[in-house]
């Protein structure tokens, strides 16, 4: 039996990162599976970014499909270019991918982040030409890419963070989706002198050993912070609850995205049971 004969008859999936044991994507894909009807599985592991292309060796051709989450997405995308499996635009330019998934007869990944982003600020996106930035990984990079494309006004970027070096990388790639945007960068703790943005995005982890100190000024327009639970993170409480969009919504749209990829979901589904789909990832997430 060949791999692929293998991963059809089990359809078995499952969410990857360091640490992991936080993750919604288990108790979101399952809540799918059972609106769609699918007895497929969903499970986690605990993988470093040392130990990943170890693991996808021994354990791929058991599954049909892989979340990545942090620190993962950046290796995953140099192992896909390393063994010359399909890469999604997204994944080429932000140079980090949190999904592999059978193409077919071949091995792709992609980067479902930057569509979860870009859903989640598309109602008010057209009012937006300043953004700031908490953070400077992976998630800051896609959710960056997501403001500058989603808003066409904005043309300017502050980006907050420890340090200087992974700020420039996200400019590279902002720089050349949307030339002639103003970048800057300072460090994590101006944002407390900061006077403020449109639309202010916090890819922070709630963990993270970072004390923000965010001046009531900061909170005007709109926040849009990856964290979700709970809610609203004391940052977001600065902003009025109207103007608040938390990370929640990029979660389940992303995993709608993978939910494609994976063959859950048509492409094509009707709006009805894309509506169901997602509400049901919403209380999962909430719930578990």
């Amino acid at each position: 039996m060949d791999d692929r004969e293998s991963w059809m008859g089990m359809m078995k999936f499952a969410v990857l990162g360091d640490p992991i044991s936080h993750s919604k994507s288990p108790a979101i894909h399952t809540a799918a599976y059972r609106v769609l009807g699918l007895d497929w599985q969903y499970e986690r592991f605990q993988v470093t970014s040392n130990d990943l292309e170890k693991f996808l060796d021994e354990r791929l051709p058991e599954f049909a499909g892989f979340s990545a989450t942090m620190p993962l997405k950046e290796r995953l995308f140099e192992i896909a270019c390393e063994r010359a499996w399909g890469l999604d635009t997204a994944s080429a330019i932000l140079r980090g991918s949190n999904t592999l998934y059978r193409n077919s007869d071949y091995l792709a990944v992609a980067n479902t982040d930057f569509v979860g982003a870009s859903r989640a600020i598309e109602g008010f996106a057209n009012q937006v030409s300043s953004v700031a930035i908490l953070g400077s990984g992976a998630t800051a990079k896609s959710t960056a890419l997501a403001a500058v494309t989603a808003a066409e006004h904005v043309h300017e970027l502050t980006l907050f963070s420890r340090r200087s070096e992974p700020a420039e990388e996200i400019f590279d790639v902002i720089s050349s989706a949307k030339p002639g945007t103003k970048c800057s960068w300072l460090p994590i703790e101006a944002a407390a002198d900061f006077g403020g943005a449109d639309l202010t995005i916090n890819t922070i982890p709630g963990s993270a050993d970072v004390e923000l100190e965010v001046d009531q000024k900061f909170g005007q327009s709109w926040i849009f912070d990856v964290t979700y639970d709970p809610w609203p993170s004391p940052l977001a409480s600065l902003w009025p609850e109207d103007s608040r969009v938390s990370g929640l919504e990029m979660l389940v749209q992303q995993a709608l995205e993978q939910l494609k990829l994976f063959g859950a979901l048509a492409k094509d589904a009707e709006a009805t049971l894309i509506h169901k789909v997602l509400a049901d990832m919403r209380s999962a997430a909430l719930a578990d």
